[in-house]
């Protein structure tokens, strides 16, 4: 694994109605997180590499806890930790998950199944690597998926999990820290005394991604090309009967990049864009 491996996290799960929105990073502890989304990402490219095959596949462990992971190398993260992790693993993304002689194998569920048919929107998982705390690479995950926007307060209370039992300013300002952390400006509104009037901006923690100057041609080049990487097995120790050769049927000619650009028009995006800039 190395910069440029990313996870593909499908559409549909983003909807916070599907039965698998709160599953994806339902865990306790950061290494477990990053340990589930590094699996469930080599998994989820072999899967749609071999054509959809079917049964159980298999992929060396090798990598994962390298000097090129993302995982945070650690004395106590070895072999028979991620081997305690994996096989305690009880993820409906998975019907089946073990890990044995080095060897993961896996056989993805039909309800994830279903959601690769869906658009993907794509991961870099190196860029998770420097969030030390889960809430914060929690948080970077969904500002990654969504870069401007806001996110309700009672929403971040679930999908961070923060413990009910604390008191409500303590819950608050558990996610202000999560949010310091990144690379995004953001502000927490609410009424600025009791009594006030409540807005519909309020209780809502606002934020847009900080990124650096570059064009759109650009951008709609670089998430291209993420996308053929998410399904590049170069990169892969792998242990499958059959991988098929890579094609090309992401590529987008300068025509389709001039045809975003007028959609983007369109729909808004860019004016949206040009203001960030």
């Amino acid at each position: 694994m190395n910069n440029k491996y990313f996870m593909a996290v499908p559409n549909d799960i983003m909807n916070t109605k599907h039965s698998l929105h709160y599953e994806l990073l339902n865990f306790d502890t950061n290494i477990e997180l990053k340990l589930f989304i590094s699996i469930l990402a080599q998994a989820t490219m072999i899967f749609r590499v071999n054509k959809n095959k079917k049964g159980i596949q298999t992929f060396l462990i090798s990598g994962i806890l390298g000097k090129d992971s993302f995982i945070p190398r650690s004395k106590n993260m070895n072999h028979k930790k991620v081997l305690e992790i994996i096989n305690q693993l009880n993820s409906p993304f998975f019907d089946v998950l073990s890990l044995s002689d080095k060897q993961i194998s896996f056989q993805l569920s039909a309800k994830y199944i279903k959601t690769l048919k869906s658009g993907f929107t794509n991961v870099n998982l190196m860029d998770l690597k420097k969030y030390k705390s889960l809430k914060a690479t929690k948080l970077a995950i969904l500002t990654t998926i969504y870069p401007n926007g806001y996110l309700s307060l009672n929403y971040l209370f679930k999908y961070l999990k923060v413990k009910t039992e604390l008191p409500r300013t303590e819950k608050i300002r558990q996610i202000k820290t999560a949010f310091d952390n990144l690379d995004v400006e953001w502000e927490y509104k609410h009424p600025a005394k009791k009594g006030d009037k409540e807005l519909p901006e309020h209780y809502k923690f606002h934020y847009k991604t900080i990124k650096p100057e570059t064009d759109i041609k650009s951008v709609i080049k670089a998430n291209n090309n993420a996308v053929d990487k998410t399904f590049d097995t170069s990169e892969l120790d792998l242990n499958i009967n059959e991988v098929v050769d890579k094609k090309d049927d992401w590529e987008l000619s300068e025509k389709e990049i001039d045809e975003q650009i007028e959609q983007a028009k369109k729909t808004g995006y860019l004016n949206v864009y040009n203001r960030l800039k």
